[in-house]
């Protein structure tokens, strides 16, 4: 029995991640990071209602200090947002794209993300609020660029610290032109415990 406890111990001891700050709002929905990987690093996924569109996905996510994602070999001291990208096809009857031809075609359609200000809002729990400049949305940017796409880019920093829980007001966002749905995001601090997948 003591071995099996042994064995079983640094298991258990992977499953237990935090903090992380977990993203709430009333559009969008929670998503991973990495989709193929179970795990606690979770976004908040925007899109736009266009139907020749909404194959795109915005990811807004939070990293804490000396936390993960980070790009590699860098240490952060702020806690930060970033703005992230997926590019891929739900099974549903109500997308457009569910033809191979269709996807094909879409394969060739220029993308890009721009907004009507970098300033974000910043709301902390006391009731302080202040803004913000959001780095990659000064000139807009592609959503299939790999720099985009890489969860662990370096994002803009929203505060020296620990900040606690708090709420993200973005700017209004565009697609192609085509509004992405978007609402104020509230980020919560907490632990998780998951099941570690070990070939991801």
């Amino acid at each position: 029995m003591k071995r099996l406890a042994c064995l079983l111990f640094p298991l258990l001891a992977a499953c237990s991640a935090g903090p992380l700050m977990y993203p709430e709002s009333t559009a969008g929905r929670p998503t991973l990071l990495y989709p193929t990987c179970p795990g606690p690093q979770t976004a908040m996924r925007f899109t736009t209602t266009s139907n020749e569109l909404n194959w795109v996905f915005l990811l807004v996510h939070v990293s804490l200090p000396g936390g993960e994602p980070s790009p590699p070999g860098a240490t952060v001291a702020e806690t930060e947002v970033r703005l992230s990208t997926q590019l891929y096809m739900e099974h549903s009857p109500k997308r457009a794209l569910h033809t191979q031809r269709q996807s094909e075609t879409a394969d060739k359609v220029p993308l890009w993300i721009t907004a009507s200000s970098p300033m974000a809002t910043v709301q902390l729990a006391n009731g302080k609020t202040y803004q913000v400049s959001i780095e990659r949305l000064k000139t807009g940017f592609d959503p299939r660029a790999p720099e985009v796409r890489d969860v662990q880019h370096p994002g803009s920093p929203l505060g020296k610290g620990d900040m606690g829980d708090f709420i993200l007001t973005l700017p209004e966002l565009y697609l192609n032109g085509e509004k992405i749905n978007t609402a104020p995001i509230h980020f919560k601090k907490r632990e998780e415990r998951y099941f570690p997948i070990f070939n991801c």
